[in-house]
């Protein structure tokens, strides 16, 4: 919600500053999402804002839920007309994690992702992102479950891409006055944009930060991640470093499986060679992640070669967790993401 073309609004027709006050917390604290859901506002007032007003950004065309009902997708048409998925994850008892969108597709277009396939459309608004999370949390509301504990910025789009509006969208998600979360409860993903790595250290020094890596080696990472042929290993290695030095912060380090592609020993080798280069392997947390299923020609490894592989680098003295596939039934996990 624009709440500076709000206050205008109740301004230019002598409506008191309080109700202003009243229309945040209902929002951004109760999650209403119509007019008709903030009764502290008079009728002919309520009725006044929904002539000139949309609550959200963003309108819900179909929501799935999982099997195991532990992954919720929704999929949102924004005013032009373009969607943009977004998915609720039940990773811990009484607690949601919301995977929010900060581009209508993926200029990155890792060849593995659906949603890089799609190639890039537009960034969305600082309005638009935030309003994933107000609308999944309204969700949640009438389901009377639990609340989202935290945010994480992996799902379409490269958010470094999009610094201006994901920096105004993690303020709102941070603003006590607002939804009020706690920095260390954010975390954005990156494929590896050096200078928004940079002003990240710098600008939410309390936030996650997580690195798409995939692959230890120019020539591969070139492959599977093209964002590397701007900014390759040389460069990233260097951001990292000076991320680590100036938050004291641990990297989570994201690593798609695919089988015979990024999951040999030599391979293991290199990424416990390159972390080592960046830092302490204290500063870093391996994310192992199979390859989910996106129409293309990978295929993840067996359960027996996933574990090989986290061994493979504990071993070597790295923290290694591998990833539960949420939502792949619903084309909602890791890679998935189309907006279709």
């Amino acid at each position: 919600m624009d709440l500076k073309k709000l206050s205008v609004f109740l301004k230019e027709n002598d409506i008191p500053a309080f109700r202003l006050k009243q229309v945040r917390e209902a929002v951004y604290k109760n999650f209403a999402a119509a007019w008709d859901e903030i009764p502290v506002l008079p009728a002919p007032l309520r009725e006044k804002l929904s002539r000139k007003f949309h609550i959200h950004s963003l309108f819900p065309i179909e929501t799935q839920v999982s099997k195991k009902n532990d992954a919720v997708k929704f999929l949102f048409e924004l005013k032009d007309g373009l969607k943009v998925e977004t998915v609720l994850l039940n990773l811990i008892p009484e607690k949601w994690s919301i995977c929010v969108s900060t581009q209508v597709g993926c200029p990155v277009r890792c060849p593995f992702c659906a949603t890089g396939r799609k190639g890039l459309k537009r960034n969305l608004s600082p309005d638009e992102i935030v309003d994933q999370f107000l609308a999944a949390a309204h969700y949640l509301k009438t389901k009377g479950s639990h609340k989202i504990g935290s945010v994480i910025f992996m799902g379409m789009g490269e958010p470094f891409y999009n610094y201006d509006a994901l920096s105004d969208a993690i303020k709102v998600m941070c603003d006590p006055e607002m939804i009020g979360l706690g920095h260390r409860h954010i975390s954005v993903s990156t494929a590896g944009h050096v200078p928004g790595i940079r002003r990240f250290a710098k600008d939410f020094p309390q936030c996650n930060l997580a690195l798409s890596l995939h692959a230890p080696d120019d020539a591969l990472r070139n492959d599977l991640v093209p964002l590397n042929r701007t900014y390759p290993l040389a460069q990233l290695t260097k951001a990292l470093a000076d991320y680590i030095v100036s938050t004291k912060r641990r990297v989570f380090v994201e690593y798609v499986l695919m089988d015979g592609i990024n999951n040999s020993r030599s391979t293991a080798a290199k990424l416990n060679s390159f972390l080592r280069s960046v830092a302490a392997p204290k500063y870093f947390v391996v994310n192992l992640i199979p390859y989910n299923r996106t129409g293309g020609p990978y295929r993840s490894p067996t359960k027996e070669k996933i574990q090989l592989f986290a061994s493979l680098l504990e071993d070597m003295g790295l923290e290694v967790t591998t990833r539960k596939s949420m939502g792949a039934d619903i084309d909602g996990a890791c890679g998935q993401l189309a907006g279709k």
